[in-house]
């Protein structure tokens, strides 16, 4: 097993220990996936670590912290995002999860159909700590004031 895959397998092993491994477990993994040239190298590394892993522990998928670090990881390559921040320091998850965010926002017309859609969505997904019934009745004493 090379370097990288003892880092993956330590990774792992701790990922199976405890939920609260999730910071060493994305700590080391970014670390590992920084050296690969690609995201196709890192991906089998990763194939490869579970497989043993899998195997010597008896399961039959990985851990949550496992997973999660290894999808914000994989969605960072395939984005192109920089793993390194300008201070040479590795980037958190949760900055890596605010980039693929920002990434995956598509801006929604502004004609009226698209506009329509948006607030349409927003009335369909109003927080439960907000009245629907209060929400909707606004939206109607609006409509009525301004046609």
């Amino acid at each position: 097993m090379s370097t990288e895959a003892s880092t993956l397998y330590v990774a792992a092993t701790e990922s199976l220990v405890s939920e609260s491994s999730a910071t060493s477990t994305f700590e080391k993994m970014i670390a590992v996936a920084f050296t690969h040239s690609s995201g196709e190298t890192f991906t089998k590394e990763l194939r490869e670590t579970e497989k043993q892993i899998k195997k010597d522990f008896e399961i039959s998928s990985m851990p949550g912290p496992w997973r999660s670090a290894k999808s914000v990881i994989q969605t960072a390559l395939k984005m192109g995002i920089g793993l390194v921040d300008d201070n040479g320091g590795f980037y958190g998850k949760t900055h890596l999860q605010n980039k693929i965010k920002e990434m995956k926002v598509v801006p929604v017309p502004l004609d009226a159909k698209g506009y329509a859609d948006k607030v349409i969505k927003l009335l369909i997904n109003t927080p439960a700590e907000i009245s629907q019934k209060e929400v909707y009745h606004a939206v109607i004493d609006y409509l009525e004031s301004v046609i």
